[in-house]
């Protein structure tokens, strides 16, 4: 039994792709911005036991510019988050849903920078900051990457699609998850800009699609 379980906590969630699972690798992304999940998902894409908007988002850490970061220990540093909100849309360098929304997410981060912190969120395993910068660059990109190579993060939050986005205020308290955007609507936008209104969220949850 002690064996099954250890070899279920390694068929974790990770990174943007649906991978299989070897002795040496566990998470492979493929560029179809899938994030497998063997837990059962209900009709937003998102794992029955996930954070539910209005809950306290535990203190989980990423590593930022080199950095280890708690999320309580983000929200305090102002000239990284402003006010102390976060928004983390899971993001990788190999998936086409991707390639859609980085230009909007980097334009957001801007668009909001000293006001609240932007964030890329790479969960892949495998990914480094040198390959991930080296991509940003090529491609012109300026948004910040927090790194998740535990892999917490999609586990946490039930997150199966890339581009899913969370915007967590300054208390830590989950306000918004589901799309970054849609043809029509500027879901991440809309919910970042009414919370920072201080006003409440309008739309709280949409499907996660990648």
């Amino acid at each position: 039994m002690k064996y099954l379980l250890n070899l279920l906590m390694m068929i974790s969630v990770a990174g943007c792709g649906t991978h299989e699972t070897t002795d040496t690798d566990h998470h492979h992304a493929d560029d179809h911005g899938t994030i497998s999940d063997h837990a059962q998902t209900d009709d937003h894409g998102a794992t029955a036991d996930q954070l539910q908007v209005g809950d306290q988002v535990p203190d989980f850490e990423v590593t930022l510019n080199g950095t280890q970061w708690k999320l309580s220990a983000l929200r305090k540093e102002s000239k990284l988050t402003g006010d102390g909100t976060i928004v983390l849309t899971f993001w990788c360098s190999v998936c086409h849903s991707c390639r859609d929304i980085e230009r909007a997410l980097d334009a957001l981060a801007k668009k909001y920078q000293g006001q609240a912190g932007i964030f890329a969120l790479d969960a892949t395993d495998g990914e480094t900051a040198s390959k991930v910068n080296r991509f940003v660059k090529q491609q012109g990109l300026t948004f910040p990457i927090a790194l998740d190579p535990a892999s917490q993060t999609p586990r946490l939050f039930g997150t199966q699609r890339t581009t899913t986005t969370m915007i967590i205020d300054r208390q830590g308290i989950l306000r918004y998850c589901g799309q970054f955007a849609d043809a029509t609507h500027s879901y991440a936008d809309n919910a970042l800009r009414e919370l920072l209104a201080g006003a409440e969220v309008t739309v709280k949850t949409t499907p996660h699609k990648g």
